[in-house]
């Protein structure tokens, strides 16, 4: 199938633009090599692998099966301890990509500039966008409403065209794109990639439960919950009952203390912590529930990663051949 050439297929020397976007506890050495190796871009949380050492040798993993450019999801706020340790092994191991979450990226943008690694910063709204740009970016992953894990509050048919015209960086389009149409939506926005999570979970190189699989085919968009109480930041999940048995709904003790300010920074870090670092057991974990955005009503069958690109791009061209 032939090339799509966009500004980020050029920048990485891949075939199609789309990114197999880090999701947390499910992207794996097996997604990624997959995803870059049927012309795409494979990426990965770096807090999937802990400790630092199993980290680093997943970095040597993805390398040893595959030539082609992949990528590094780092959190960057300080609540991330590990952070420096990643991003000084993704750098040694010359990462093509390193993905910015939350935080302040000046430092890593600067140290991943002396090796000739890309960094690409998550944002949900034109203030941090012009931010990161001005740190030296990039490129923007434009994490608009609808996105499976923590979205933004803007619609992408709205947030995307913004920071195409008012930010001078290649804008990855993130949110409920699971399609060649939602393809087609996003580059006539003016995006230059995009990113597909949930799309990829219903997939057979996908290394989670059944059960989530079966709930991504199952749901509709109007399974999706937004809700904080997972690990502290608002954040799409599917309804299950073990997502409503963690509490949907801000008891009145909450309500009134989150009034404060700092209170809340405290609860949500605190929340955080735990879902990320603490008890995998526990009922508000990530081993529990399922997070998903809201194309999930759109994805009926399980494929391979190879298959999924494909026929996103054979999508894609049809759509786009029908375009007046």
């Amino acid at each position: 199938m032939e090339n799509l050439k966009t500004d980020v297929t050029q920048q990485f020397d891949i075939r199609y633009p789309i990114i197999c976007a880090p999701m947390f506890l499910v992207s794996s050495v097996k997604m990624v090599v997959a995803a870059s190796e049927s012309g795409g871009l494979g990426t990965f949380p770096a807090l999937n692998y802990r400790p630092i050492e199993i980290y680093r040798q997943t970095i040597k993993q993805i390398k040893a099966q595959t030539d082609k450019p992949f990528g590094i999801n780092i959190i960057a706020q300080k609540s991330n301890k590990y952070q420096h340790k990643q991003v000084e092994h993704a750098l040694e191991e010359r990462v093509p990509l390193i993905i910015t979450s939350l935080g302040n990226p000046k430092d890593i943008i600067r140290l991943s500039h002396q090796v000739n690694t890309k960094v690409y910063c998550d944002v949900t709204g034109y203030e941090h966008a012009k931010k990161v740009a001005d740190l030296g970016a990039d490129g923007l992953i434009a994490v608009g409403f609808g996105a499976g894990g923590h979205a933004g509050d803007i619609s992408p048919l709205a947030l995307v065209p913004h920071l195409v015209k008012t930010v001078n960086l290649p804008v990855i389009a993130a949110g409920s794109i699971v399609d060649g149409a939602g393809m087609a939506a996003a580059f006539s926005l003016g995006a230059s990639a995009v990113y597909m999570g949930t799309r990829f979970i219903a997939s057979k190189e996908a290394e989670v439960s059944e059960r989530y699989k079966h709930e991504i085919i199952r749901a509709m968009s109007e399974d999706i919950v937004n809700t904080d109480r997972v690990d502290g930041f608002p954040g799409n999940f599917i309804r299950t009952k073990e997502l409503e048995a963690i509490g949907l709904e801000k008891g009145l003790i909450e309500a009134v203390l989150i009034k404060s300010k700092r209170i809340k920074r405290f609860i949500s870090l605190s929340r955080a912590a735990r879902s990320l670092f603490g008890d995998v057991n526990s009922k508000a974990s990530y081993k529990t529930v399922f997070s998903a955005g809201h194309g999930i009503g759109l994805i009926d069958e399980i494929l391979s990663i190879r298959e999924i690109m494909e026929k996103t791009v054979k999508e894609y061209r049809e759509i786009k051949g029908t375009l007046p």
